[in-house]
């Protein structure tokens, strides 16, 4: 930096140039040559030349004339670094030996196939950015979605952003140096750029202020082939024996895809599961994969397809599904007014799968000596559970079928005790069908404490009866669980379509805000044309709620015989006894509110937890959750207003899946009683192309007159970039009158000179 002083002449009644040029000075031209027409041209010329010179210098001390003295200080130019933090750049790309030697050269150590961000860094780590620093002020600027000041030296870029908006932020950094001359930036950028506009906008602008964009190119040109699974759709729990089926998407993109790739299901051992054959393509191919699991526990499979050769992008190859296997047989409490014929049937169904279903049933209407059926094994009920503390204990679903709750018992209060029982039950995490009937359900049940509880808005309407009709998957491109009936979704539609027709159901209004439907009419619509409702769930609000429109399902059995409806109703009670499966038999749930996220995304931890009562828990100092495999802790705080409900956020900027366990202690050791599981993923965004977009690169350079290299060239931006221009600020500026004694000499020596020649000449 150079400090320097300089002097300025300053008019401060200088009028505008045109007046000067146009009025002024013709005018006393005019009036000097006017004045002096008469004398010989040799002493008109001079008396002339003395007559303007008269007349400018007093017009010159008429503009107040001063100095003004300025103190400067030369620094160095700015240079702006604009550094991409996408996620794009986690992304890995198979080097040449030819690049691998320059960058050995350049004095950089990577692998063969180094992550994006890593040869940024790199880059920015070296004397490549020390020179930088010594030759300009420079400033750097990270962007994703948007823009923010970050280290020049990059150990702030973690490539975690969901999608690139290069456009706004070439407008941002224009805006950021608005009034300063900014010669030059260096942009670090694969190019991929899906948010937001303005990108020629933003390059006319530096353009027009004469500020060159030189483009540090990331990642490989090349459009590689892209193999990539995602998961649609999978179980987080099954019982012991049950297929659990996984839904999947297999996406191609790039060249030489071929035209079909093998998914395999591997077990933790590595032993092949399932394995199935299906067609890459850009827009996504579903698949379902399989398998059976008969040890009770955690288990961690993986789906997997193989890299293709020349596939640089090999970190979506493979998914990682957990998968809890519950020993526990399912506890159904089953609630009917009379034998109907769908009782009969369920009933039967439920007491022969005694392995993992236990079945106790009340009939409203038998007699007193009336031995109620049971699952073997099992005691038999002699009243009506009447206390919510009796319904956790003893069961995980209530199915509550045809039957008025006022006439449960002989005594009229049992039916009001069990309604709030089992409402209670719902809310604290046990499982509610409602099956459908001609005579009590739902009729008798409307402004009940289950209404509000359901999944659909109940109608008055009576039951409708037609000459037949089918029940179909409300979604059969993504069925929900409880109606998925065989692997492949085409085969489990055409099951559902070829099923033995049913004869009535009762129709709904509506769902529910946060309900799902399951099963829809084939044909009939309520009155805003939508399908009619055949069956829903909904959670509520932490046990689960479903609604089953009909007391038909037996139908079912022909033409495939117990196949179908044998799986509907295993799906349909193990979804809701979901609740009561997770944890301590409901008393401590652990839920995140999505299983999967993006990168740089946050999840929402929630812990529920009761006592052995189950009533709630109160800490108001809050809880620790530990992290799997890392024993971090993660401070959970209370939710104001529920009381024994947790909070926590965490966000990860790792891929992978992640746990987090609750401990009986506390402690790291200490026994579980509840987790969670998530997985992390790169952004579907950012990851649908991620060759570097040369193009856009090399368009943004030309256009404001930078420079395009790979980072194994970088060092040829340091010629281009040498520091030679300098920015001038100024320090200091002092205003000093001119001495008025020499302007007052040469004032008088001029009229004296001009009225002596005017003298010896004659003039008047």
């Amino acid at each position: 930096m150079n400090e320097s002083q300089n002097f300025r002449l300053v008019l401060e009644y200088l009028p505008p140039i045109w007046v000067l040029g146009l009025v002024v000075t013709p005018a006393v031209l005019l009036l000097a040559w006017w004045a002096y027409q008469k004398p010989d041209r040799p002493k008109k010329n001079l008396m002339g030349t003395l007559r303007v010179a008269l007349l400018a210098l007093g017009i010159f001390l008429a503009m107040g004339p001063f100095l003004r003295k300025n103190k400067t200080l030369e620094e160095p130019a700015n240079l702006a670094l604009l550094l991409d933090d996408s996620a794009s750049l986690q992304r890995q790309d198979s080097l040449s030996q030819d690049v691998l030697s320059k960058l050995a050269d350049a004095g950089f150590t990577v692998g063969p196939e180094p992550r994006r961000l890593d040869l940024a860094r790199a880059l920015l780590e070296s004397e490549w950015r020390l020179s930088l620093e010594e030759r300009y002020q420079l400033s750097a600027w990270s962007f994703a979605d948007r823009i923010r000041t970050t280290p020049t030296d990059g150990s702030a870029l973690r490539a975690e952003g969901q999608a690139t908006a290069l456009g706004p932020a070439l407008q941002s950094l224009v805006s950021e140096h608005r009034g300063q001359h900014l010669p030059d930036v260096v942009l670090f950028s694969d190019g991929r750029s899906n948010l937001g506009e303005g990108i020629e906008s933003a390059l006319s602008q530096f353009s027009e202020e004469g500020s060159r964009i030189h483009v540090v190119a990331l990642g490989d040109p090349r459009p590689a082939p892209d193999l990539a699974l995602e998961r649609i759709q999978a179980p987080d729990r099954v019982l012991v024996g049950d297929e659990a089926l996984f839904l999947l998407r297999l996406s191609g993109s790039g060249v030489d895809l071929p035209p079909r790739t093998t998914v395999r299901l591997l077990a933790e051992d590595g032993s092949l599961l399932d394995q199935v054959q299906a067609e890459p393509s850009e827009a996504g191919t579903r698949l379902t994969l399989a398998t059976q699991l008969f040890e009770p526990g955690e288990h961690l499979l993986t789906a997997e397809t193989t890299p293709l050769e020349s596939e640089t992008a090999r970190d979506n190859n493979q998914l990682t599904l957990r998968v809890w296997v519950e020993p526990t047989r399912i506890r159904v409490l089953y609630v009917e007014a009379r034998p109907r014929f769908e009782y009969r049937y369920l009933k039967n169904r439920l007491l022969r799968a005694e392995k993992d279903m236990s079945l106790r049933c009340w009939l409203a209407e038998a007699g007193r000596d009336f031995q109620q059926e049971a699952t073997p094994g099992t005691s038999r009920l002699r009243r009506i559970p009447t206390t919510v503390q009796e319904l956790l204990d003893e069961f995980d679903v209530v199915i509550l079928g045809d039957v008025d709750p006022h006439q449960l018992s002989p005594d009229p209060m049992d039916g009001s005790r069990f309604l709030d029982a089992l409402s209670s039950f719902v809310e604290r995490g046990g499982g509610l069908l409602m099956l459908a009937g001609d005579r009590s359900n739902p009729s008798a049940y409307h402004g009940t404490p289950l209404e509000p509880l359901l999944p659909v808005e109940l109608s008055r309407e009576a039951p409708r009866s037609s000459m037949g009709f089918q029940a179909l998957p409300a979604d059969s491109e993504l069925p929900h669980p409880v109606v998925r009936l065989a692997r492949d979704l085409e085969t489990n539609l055409k099951l559902w379509q070829n099923s033995a027709e049913l004869m009535w159901y009762q129709p709904v209004q509506g769902l529910r805000p946060g309900a799902r439907p399951w099963l829809v009419h084939d044909s009939d619509t309520d009155s805003d044309g939508n399908p009619q409702i055949l069956a829903a769930g909904i959670y509520a609000p932490e046990g689960r709620v479903g609604w089953l429109g009909t007391d038909e399902t037996w139908r079912w059995r022909d033409p495939t015989g117990e196949r179908q409806p044998s799986r509907f109703w295993r799906s349909l009670l193990r979804h809701l006894a979901a609740g009561r499966l997770e944890g301590d038999q409901g008393r401590a749930r652990l839920e995140v509110d999505r299983s999967r996220i993006e990168l740089g995304e946050s999840v929402l931890l929630e812990l529920r937890l009761r006592d052995e009562n189950f009533d709630p828990v109160s800490d108001e100092e809050g809880l620790l959750l530990f992290r799997e495999s890392t024993e971090a802790p993660l401070f959970m705080s209370p939710v104001p207003g529920r009381l024994g409900v947790f909070h926590a956020r965490f966000r990860s900027s790792e891929l992978g899946t992640h746990s987090f366990l609750l401990t009986a202690d506390g402690s790291s050791e200490g026994e579980i009683l509840a987790s969670a599981h998530f997985e992390v993923i790169l952004p579907s965004v950012e990851m649908r192309k991620t060759s570097q977009n040369t193009e856009l690169l090399s368009h943004i350079a030309t256009r404001t007159g930078g420079e395009l290299v790979g980072p194994e060239s970088a060092d040829d931006l340091l010629d281009i970039l040498d520091g030679r221009e300098k920015r001038v600020r100024t320090l200091a500026s002092l205003d000093e009158p001119i001495d008025a004694r020499l302007l007052l000499f040469l004032f008088m020596a001029l009229a004296c000179g001009e009225w002596l020649i005017r003298k010896r000449s004659n003039l008047s």
